[in-house]
């Protein structure tokens, strides 16, 4: 167990979130004698003791001896109070013996607070604990002024006093009891009276019932002692229980056993009674509980939850998130599945209740998490969930992102423009003549082609379910047969695509994507640029393994912004800045130069319908000096955007090596999932030896994964995006039934002509693609912006003597730009997995300029290779 894991305010977090968290803290190391803090000093800053001791004095700056209070050892933290209240340091400390401590600086501490739920309970606890301490004491210096209350006392009838006297014992009597016991109306005593008023108060909202006034009643209580002795007072207690049980009061019966400390029977009186009562009656029993013990509340979940929804938490959540805290700690190892999902619920509606609507999610989310992935098995349960909640909050990250791509979003009147657009595409196509040779069949397909492209655009209905609608316009219209409208599905690719999306779930589900960044950061110098040299070389490193640009930006730019606290950049400056830019270029824009970069440029290069298939190491060598001359040309434009950089504080070899000895071992199934992606990339890349079909390879790399047990049914289901690729069958299925009804021949003709102009050229021919691309992503997602590129675009390669490769690849390059936030899930993905903290959007839109440029040299400079290889003719 490292250091970090045995202090108790970091003990609710994930090793992964350790390993994360460990880049953010500042370590100090102090010689003996060394005065940390004097009493008075400003309190700017919180820190943690990993190794030594602290003493702490008071009035040591006063003229007098100084007056030691307490000795703190590791794990300890010192100055947090300064650092909740604002006010200055209440205490000198001093170093006992030579320590090392983390130091936890203003805007950090507030990030960890509103970040991390079990440190804000941390201290929520810390500061109740303080409190509670604090008032016992004052009570218990408090001197009463007996003798005045005795007097006043003594001064009424005989069966009033008495009836005071038994009344200190219970926190309310009811008239009717009093009356029977002693003969004497209270209510009677409290109007006719003189002074009874001041020891005797009817109790709010329930007339029958009295209670002596708070301020008298403690010293009443001490009186009643002195006459009756204590027995005489249980006994007391005893008939009002009997009484009460009698009466079914099971209200008055809890609150007088919380009151004498009876918790227990108390706890057994709710329980009993919890099932049958109404909702207002859960309004009503679950503040009697406020007081009770927390260890006592969090052992039953029905407690808990009463607590939370109904009780002192539901008006405070800040005591809810405390409970919580404490039933995580003490019973978490106990757990179902059931209750883990019960007790996230309920920390969501108290961050709710709190407005903290991004807390709130995350919690809904683990909810979500632990509920789908109640299968997962492995060497270590912990590290299995850790890892599938980092996978949830980087899907939850992309959902965000992808909501916010598009042009147009949902609404009802873009229903309603979309399906008159709709109808009034498939009717006009219907009735027009034929044009440019094309068939009847041929019109009605493109008429039902626009309608969908129409629907892509307004976005109201998902991707999936327009393509498959599509394709039953197609057979039921005639157009063609279903053989050919399902054609898709039957493809190699299509198989291919399902087993690269099984690595994706696999890879992404393990650590191996954060350790391998973290080695590769570890290799370079722990200054700005020597880190971000990390980044990029990081970025290098996991581009052939992940085939997701969205996964890898949601790994690589929270990891740059871990580096970048960890420097003591702010939010969004230059340092910050430069790091999440260069980690989303790197890890999430690179995608299209390697072929298991990104499963869209399977999916690209399947649409092309060509008889050689592109194995891996030749679009390695066809893009490589595309690469390389994008990559020097986005290096030196960092460098300019972002230089003269300065540097906070410098990252320790400690630091990394303690992230990496959080992340633990190697465990099996990580073991596993590398062993099978880097056998598979070896046989992709020896295929012109062997001569096997990539999406045979990717099977074998499957069988083995599952066979293994590094993928499970769970996993299968819900790792892999079952509806893209529905849509993609459906794409590829496009492709063949444009070559089949003639419209790939005669879009050929018609580019032909009115693009002849550009042909001579490849080069004009490729940037206007390139130009072409970047107008179509204005208003069509990545993906169908792909497709509809790639199939309408494609003809004229075989026209200007292009190799299809080539216009897939500049397509691939040119569909995901950025000038506009909308335009790009990648960039949105990478926006907002750093909470928007990382880079602005200013600095993503000259970026994204500068992305632009890059394209284009870069192409337009592989031109004379592309010749010389024979890729152009």
């Amino acid at each position: 167990m490292t250091t970090l894991q045995r202090i108790g305010m970091f003990k609710q977090l994930s090793n992964m979130e350790l390993a994360k968290l460990l880049g953010k803290l500042e370590r100090r190391t102090i010689p003996v004698g060394t005065v940390l803090f004097s009493e008075g000093d400003p309190g700017d800053q919180l820190y943690v003791i990993k190794s030594g001791k602290l003493e702490l004095f008071i009035d040591a700056q006063k003229g007098g001896a100084a007056q030691s209070i307490s000795v703190l050892g590791e794990g300890d933290t010192l100055g947090e109070m300064a650092m909740l209240t604002g006010e200055a340091r209440s205490a000198t400390a001093i170093a006992a013996t030579d320590a090392e401590l983390y130091v936890i600086d203003r805007e950090t501490f507030d990030k960890l607070v509103e970040e991390q739920p079990s440190i804000s309970a941390y201290f929520i606890r810390l500061l109740s604990n303080r409190l509670t301490s604090t008032n016992k004491q004052l009570l218990m210096n408090k001197e009463q002024n007996y003798q005045s209350v005795a007097g006043k006392l003594d001064s009424f009838p005989l069966p009033l006093t008495q009836a005071l006297l038994w009344c200190a014992e219970f926190p309310r009597v009811h008239s009717r009891i009093a009356e029977r016991r002693f003969g004497i109306s209270l209510e009677y005593a409290l109007g006719s009276i003189s002074h009874a008023d001041s020891f005797l108060q009817r109790v709010q909202a329930q007339p029958e019932w009295f209670a002596l006034v708070p301020g008298v009643r403690r010293m009443l209580s001490e009186i009643a002692t002195v006459r009756f002795g204590h027995e005489e007072k249980r006994r007391w207690i005893s008939e009002m229980l009997d009484d009460y049980a009698a009466n079914d009061n099971w209200e008055a019966a809890i609150e007088l056993l919380g009151e004498v400390g009876r918790w227990s029977e108390a706890l057994q009186i709710v329980e009993s009674v919890l099932p049958q009562l109404e909702e207002a009656d859960k309004k009503r029993l679950f503040p009697l509980l406020t007081n009770c013990p927390p260890e006592k509340i969090v052992v039953k979940d029905e407690l808990l939850a009463g607590c939370i929804l109904y009780g002192g938490a539901s008006w405070q959540p800040e005591l809810g998130l405390a409970l919580l805290d404490l039933a995580w700690s003490n019973q978490g190892a106990r757990y179902t599945t059931e209750q883990w999902i019960s007790t996230y619920e309920l920390a969501a509606v108290l961050y709710a209740r709190l407005n903290k609507q991004q807390q709130a999610m995350e919690y809904l989310t683990l909810a979500e998490a632990k509920r789908t992935l109640t299968g997962i098995a492995g060497e270590d349960g912990s590290k299995d969930y850790d890892l599938a909640k980092l996978q949830f909050m980087q899907q939850q990250h992309r959902t965000r992102a992808y909501n916010a791509t598009g042009l147009f979003h949902r609404s009802k009147l873009g229903g309603w423009i979309a399906a008159i657009l709709v109808t009034i595409s498939m009717i006009l196509f219907h009735y027009l003549q034929p044009i440019g040779g094309l068939s009847r069949a041929g019109m009605d397909f493109i008429g039902i082609g626009i309608a969908a492209v129409i629907l892509w655009i307004v976005n109201v209905i998902p991707d999936y379910i327009v393509g498959l609608g599509m394709v039953m316009a197609w057979v039921l219209g005639g157009l063609v047969g279903p053989e050919v409208a399902l054609s898709g599905f039957a493809s190699t690719t299509w198989l291919y695509m399902i087993f690269i999306m099984a690595f994706i779930a696999v890879i992404t589900r393990s650590g191996i994507l954060y350790r391998v960044s973290l080695n590769a950061l570890k290799r370079f110098p722990r200054h700005y640029r020597g880190q971000l040299w990390g980044v990029v070389a990081g970025g290098m490193l996991l581009n052939s393994l992940i085939p997701s640009s969205s996964a890898k930006v949601s790994l690589g730019v929270p990891l740059a912004r871990t580096l970048s606290e960890s420097m003591g950049f702010a939010d969004k400056s230059r340092g910050a800045a430069g790091l999440g830019l260069a980690a989303m270029i790197f890890y999430g824009f690179t995608a299209p130069f390697v072929l298991t970069g990104s499963y869209t440029n399977m999916m690209a290069y399947g649409l092309a319908s060509v008889s050689g298939a592109i194995n891996w190491l030749q679009w390695f060598l066809y893009a490589l000096p595309a690469f390389l001359i994008f990559s020097a040309v986005m290096l030196v434009i960092l460098f300019l955007m972002f230089r003269n950089v300065r540097q906070a504080r410098p990252i320790s070899d400690e630091v990394l090596d303690e992230q990496l000895q959080l992340l633990g071992p190697w465990s099996k199934a990580e073991r596993i999932a590398v062993m099978t992606t880097l056998g598979s990339i070896a046989l992709l890349i020896l295929a012109p030896v062997h001569g096997i079909d990539s999406a045979w390879i990717m099977l074998i790399g499957f069988a083995v994964l599952v066979i293994s047990g590094a993928l499970d049914r769970q996993t299968i289901s819900n790792g892999i995006d079952w509806p893209f690729l529905l849509f993609l069958g459906v794409a590829f299925s496009f492709a063949t039934a444009t070559q089949e009804l003639g419209i790939a021949d005669a879009l050929s003709t018609f580019l032909g002509e009115k693009l002849s102009i550009f042909l001579t050229s490849p080069t004009l021919l490729l940037t206007v693609v390139i130009l072409v691309s970047f107008l179509v992503t204005l208003v069509i997602r990545d993906d169908p912006a792909v497709i509809l590129l790639v199939t309408a675009l494609l003809p004229l390669a075989q026209q200007a003597g292009i190799h299809p490769w080539i216009f897939v690849f500049v397509i691939l390059l040119a569909t995901d730009p950025f000038f506009f936030t909308y335009q790009s899930p990648t960039y949105l993905t990478a926006y907002y997995s750093s909470e928007a903290k990382s880079f602005s959007h200013r600095q993503g839109q000259q970026m994204a300029l500068a992305y632009a440029l890059a394209i284009v040299l870069a192409v337009a400079a592989s031109v004379p290779y592309w010749k010389w290889i024979g890729l152009i003719q």
